[in-house]
């Protein structure tokens, strides 16, 4: 079961991309919509005349199986709120369509479902089944509309639309809308726990580090200070794992600590990534300068110990992105931005890094070795960049 279009919409206001998370990278040009709050995290918001418009082709499988999927909230409004739903099937020629009408009340979210087997559509409201339709012709498209369009492009909000190339069971369906991240910690893309390890608390994930001491001076005949407060610039970040380690007998829980204690031997930084998002984690590129004081007590059953790991984080404000390697085709991600005579570091999320990078409107490239899904991550002053372009996805503009 494969995603062939996910938009989350979980950019900032402002944004005028709408990133596609899928290998297809099918990214919609947004005009005129605003980033709100939704049902998981940001949406989309149509005022009536605004749009997102996705101009590369994803929904190649019209005659074949496929699943769609959404969250959606019609907006309230003093006169005319629209109170249905309607699912169109176009099948090409004159008035040669389907529809579905779905009832609902304004100002609620809703997970709107569509799937197509054969010719068989059906059609789900919050997991249940509202209509289904068989028809035979050649399906030419399909469209989610309301019964007052507020517009020329509805008004209301959408949140989460994928599209699969499958059609989903209900159990499918259930597992999809319920699915939430499981929170995780890598070093170096290595699951903690396959150490043995656990972390039961942090500190300093999110905080805003400490401010460096700003340029100040202290005049005669004045009060208080001058303070350059023109470019703030802050302190390391300290970031520390409250954690616990546990293995079946004493012999395996030392081994298991030398192997957890040598991760943090390697040169350059170790990639810390907290998994709290579907598809947005945390990303910290770190180094361990303290000692693991492991608190154990010595047994012949189960062995626990506890530690606190303190990591430090010495570039604490960037930006991360997303590369998706699915084929040699694109194997290259790309970034052009004016650095404003500064320097930056790029961590490309492979284990390559180019240090001291300086762009004056240029490019920059790196090729990936192998199929998968990358973050870079550039750090620096990012404030000061400008003419910012990339190939690849913005994940967190600003972290």
């Amino acid at each position: 079961m494969e995603k062939i279009f996910q938009m989350p919409f979980d950019e900032s206001d402002g944004a005028t991309v709408a990133y596609d998370y899928s290998s297809n990278r099918a990214d919609g040009e947004v005009v005129g919509a605003h980033f709100v709050p939704g049902k998981n995290g940001n949406a989309i918001s149509f005022d009536g005349q605004s749009t997102c418009e996705v101009s590369k082709s994803v929904f190649t499988v019209a005659q074949n199986e496929w699943t769609i999927m959404a969250w959606v909230r019609a907006e309230e409004i003093e006169t005319g709120s629209p109170k249905r739903l309607v699912w169109v099937l176009n099948f090409g020629g004159i008035q040669n369509h389907k529809e579905a009408v779905i009832d609902i009340v304004p100002g609620s979210w809703y997970s709107v479902v569509a799937t197509k087997r054969g010719n068989t559509f059906t059609f789900y409201l919050n997991s249940t089944v509202m209509a289904t339709i068989v028809a035979s012709g050649t399906l030419q498209g399909v469209s989610l509309c309301q019964d007052y369009y507020g517009g020329d492009y509805g008004l209301g909000c959408l949140d989460d639309v994928a599209i699969f190339n499958k059609c989903l069971e209900l159990a499918d369906i259930i597992n999809e809308l319920s699915a939430t991240k499981n929170q995780a910690y890598y070093i170096d893309g290595v699951d903690l726990k396959d150490f043995g390890v656990f972390v039961s608390g942090s500190k300093g994930i999110l905080n805003r580090p400490k401010l460096k001491t700003p340029a100040s001076v202290s005049w005669d005949n004045y009060h208080g200070t001058a303070v350059d407060l023109q470019h703030k610039y802050y302190e390391n970040r300290e970031i520390t794992l409250q954690c616990f380690i546990k293995a079946n007998g004493k012999n395996e829980f030392i081994q298991k600590v030398a192997e957890f204690e040598a991760i943090f031997d390697k040169k350059g930084t170790n990639r810390l990534v907290i998994d709290v998002h579907p598809i947005k984690p945390l990303i910290y590129e770190t180094y361990c300068a303290d000692t693991i004081d492991i608190e154990k007590t010595w047994n012949d059953e189960l062995m626990v110990g506890t530690f606190n790991l303190k990591l430090i984080e010495p570039e604490p404000v960037k930006r991360v992105l997303k590369h998706m390697r699915t084929n040699a085709t694109n194997a290259v991600c790309s970034i052009t931005m004016n650095t404003a005579n500064k320097y930056v570091n790029i961590y490309w999320g492979d284990g390559s890094v180019d240090y001291d990078v300086c762009l004056n409107n240029e490019t920059i490239t790196h090729e990936y070795a192998a199929n998968g899904d990358y973050f870079p991550v550039i750090t620096g002053d990012i404030d000061r960049i400008t003419n910012f372009q990339t190939n690849a996805i913005v994940v967190w503009n600003k972290l």
